[in-house]
């Protein structure tokens, strides 16, 4: 199997990062002048629908493409480490919005709205986080393995 299909992959995932971190941009400026349980049904409805399945593809896709193209040394297991940590901030996420939406609007004795807000941020955050070391370390380190077949 060919390279192509890895270059592929990374290609889509790339353009999916500055598509995500634009939606987290308004997301989150919803989030701060629009507040509303359509604006948590939006954020949670690109968590699920968008950002688990761009991590599916990762964690799936590209670690088959490696595998077809006879890259089995690379460490994926690098690359998924991120996704575990953005799962934790998602659960807690959810929690709190679950909480919201139920009439809660206290959460250990502070304001909700202001908690769901700081949690949605910090996603916001480490996604960003999470796209730039891909992008500058494991996208170019798996990039490297076609450099070094013509070497």
């Amino acid at each position: 199997m060919s390279f192509k299909k890895v270059k592929d992959i990374l290609n889509q995932l790339t353009q999916e990062h500055v598509v995500f971190l634009k939606k987290t941009e308004e997301l989150k400026e919803k989030l701060d002048n629009q507040f509303s349980k359509d604006v948590l049904d939006e954020l949670m409805d690109f968590i699920k629908k968008d950002v688990l399945e761009h991590a599916r593809v990762e964690e799936e896709d590209l670690e088959k493409a490696l595998e077809e193209a006879g890259i089995t040394d690379f460490d994926v297991e690098a690359l998924n480490f991120g996704h575990r940590t953005l799962d934790e901030i998602i659960q807690h996420l959810e929690y709190l919005i679950d909480l919201y939406k139920k009439g809660e609007r206290k959460y250990r004795g502070r304001d909700l709205k202001s908690e769901i807000i700081k949690t949605a941020d910090e996603f916001f955050q480490t996604l960003k986080d999470h796209f730039t070391e891909e992008e500058d370390f494991f996208f170019p380190d798996i990039l490297k393995y076609d450099i070094e077949r013509f070497e």
